[in-house]
């Protein structure tokens, strides 16, 4: 499976085999997920493995549409360090954005193994709090992963076009080389 066919055929699955995944897997879906890239290489992300029934229970309380964290046989934790010292436009650097790129790699190192994923939304003092997370780092979602029980192909009507997304110069602006009679009725809002 080459990047542009894990991205285009990756589906957030929601039903998961109870089978779970060998270490030697997760650990190697794992370490490619390391590689993602970060702000001045700070690499701030760690893993929490999580199996333990009842603390996948605590979480999906705290999760918008986490029912799915309990239908699989384990849920990883992507938490990011906040980088000190590191301010970007007077804002504190907390790595959310890193914490995103890895939570994405890493949802496509599983892919391309067979293992499938999901995003969840989560309270984040309440899920760092159930997972005993230092105060300099913060989760950043906890994802169900496991076998998929089944995989329902992406159609064209899921995705926005690009004719919809591509600006030249400026917000606004269309693109030239982009075909504005493409965009469909759904998407010119």
């Amino acid at each position: 499976m080459d990047v542009k066919e894990a991205i285009m055929s990756r589906r957030t699955v929601r039903e998961f085999k109870k089978e779970p995944i060998p270490d030697e897997l997760l650990l190697e879906i794992l370490e490619t997920a390391k590689w993602s890239p970060s702000p001045v290489n700070s690499q701030p992300w760690r893993f929490i493995i999580i199996r333990d029934k009842e603390t996948l229970e605590k979480l999906r309380e705290h999760a918008k549409y986490g029912k799915h964290l309990l239908d699989a046989p384990m849920a990883i934790a992507v938490v990011v360090t906040h980088i000190e010292g590191f301010h970007w436009y007077n804002e504190i650097a907390e790595n959310k954005y890193a914490g995103a790129v890895i939570a994405a790699n890493l949802m496509l190192a599983a892919w391309e193994k067979g293992v499938g994923t999901g995003w969840v939304s989560i309270e984040r003092d309440k899920v760092n709090s159930i997972l005993a997370v230092p105060k300099d780092h913060t989760v950043v979602t906890v994802m169900p992963i496991g076998y998929p029980v089944k995989v329902e192909p992406h159609s064209e009507d899921d995705r926005k076009p690009l004719e919809w997304m591509v600006f030249s110069e400026m917000f606004g602006e269309r693109f030239p080389r982009i075909d504005s009679k493409r965009v469909g009725e759904k998407w010119k809002k």
